[in-house]
């Protein structure tokens, strides 16, 4: 039955392990990116509502955004080209809403722009776009989270015959909910331990100030890592009976990756809470590979008997693939050096 909805695939031009690889080495930076950006618009929210000062780190939220939007294009064809027939489907599904993504993304990289233009005269306008620009990439992230909850649950796709309008969401999902506030909250945990690292290594102060600027933000990564650990287990819960048993047993690669989650979790909120830098980085980033990893385990044993991008025949064209990870190489090199070019003269300035 299921069959007659779900569109028919396309072929890949090598192996699909190797899809499958760059696509969760590629959404591994653009989450990183993503969680500074957001995390860091709601750390200098938080700063607004308690009447401080924001930190200057805050201006380089614009460039943030740029690098995230490149970083976001790769995984996002790999998703497709491993499972666009699921994943078009979606979209066509809430269309109106998804097309809307483009023209709020230019809106809001414009409202962050202003606001680090205007930070250092304290202007209540600029302090007004930074709120309008992260409160549109929230929108952002919400539609995502919809559109990849209803990619993987095609049983749910018979409403659009009730709603061809393309207005459908998928809220009424039980794990919706926890999956975006999951989000959200791992977003400030990794803002919070990346302004430490950026106080450690590139602001200029005195050993002291830099010192309680450090464990602050530490606080904030272990304190949110506390929260996003709640939510977490919200999440895991929330999924459907066989996606979450294949998380505790049924499946062993899948549940000692659930295992590591958990303790990698636990020895962040000890890192952070005890101020210890290195070790909370080295962990942090950990965390984000484990739980790129598990989110596609969960979208294997989602999809489990109805499809697997192994069915996808493969038509043996290497030179594509080699051709992309040459750009692919000097686009992160290029990325980087115009990054330094952005950032050296504001750090100096610091």
């Amino acid at each position: 039955m299921l069959n007659d909805v779900i569109p028919t695939p396309d072929t890949l031009p090598v192996h699909w392990v190797w899809f499958q690889i760059l696509l969760t080495f590629t959404f591994v930076l653009h989450l990183l990116l993503m969680n500074l950006v957001l995390g860091g618009s709601l750390l200098a929210i938080g700063d607004l509502v308690r009447g401080k000062s924001i930190d200057k780190e805050s201006q380089h939220i614009p460039t943030l955004i740029a690098l995230t939007i490149n970083l976001g294009v790769p995984p996002l064809l790999f998703v497709q080209v491993l499972f666009g027939n699921f994943f078009y489907s979606s979209s066509v599904m809430m269309s109106v809403y998804w097309i809307m993504i483009i023209p709020i993304l230019i809106l809001a990289y414009y409202g962050a722009y202003i606001f680090s233009r205007r930070m250092d005269t304290n202007s209540t306008f600029g302090k007004a776009m930074l709120i309008l620009s992260t409160l549109l990439i929230l929108y952002i992230g919400f539609m995502f989270v919809n559109n990849s909850t209803f990619s993987i649950q095609p049983d749910k796709w018979s409403a659009y015959n009730d709603n061809p309008g393309g207005t459908l969401l998928n809220l009424r999902d039980p794990s919706f909910w926890p999956r975006y506030l999951h989000f959200i909250t791992a977003a400030v945990a990794i803002a919070g331990l990346g302004k430490a690292i950026w106080i450690r290594f590139f602001k200029k102060a005195d050993p002291e100030e830099k010192e309680q600027g450090i464990k602050k933000n530490l606080r904030i990564f272990g304190f949110t890592t506390m929260i996003q650990f709640i939510f977490g287990i919200w999440f895991w819960l929330a999924l459907p009976k066989d996606v979450t048993m294949a998380f505790m047993g049924q499946n062993i690669i899948a549940t000692i990756l659930m295992m590591l989650v958990l303790v990698s979790a636990v020895l962040i909120i000890i890192f952070a809470m005890r101020g210890k830098l290195i070790p909370s980085l080295i962990q942090g980033l950990f965390q984000v590979i484990l739980m790129a990893v598990v989110r596609e385990i969960a979208r294997y044993t989602y999809l489990d008997g109805i499809f697997k991008p192994s069915q996808l025949e493969n038509v043996h064209q290497s030179t594509p693939l080699i051709a992309f990870l040459l750009v692919f190489i000097l686009g992160l090199f290029l990325l980087f050096y115009m990054y330094k070019l952005a950032v050296e003269p504001k750090i100096k300035k610091s």
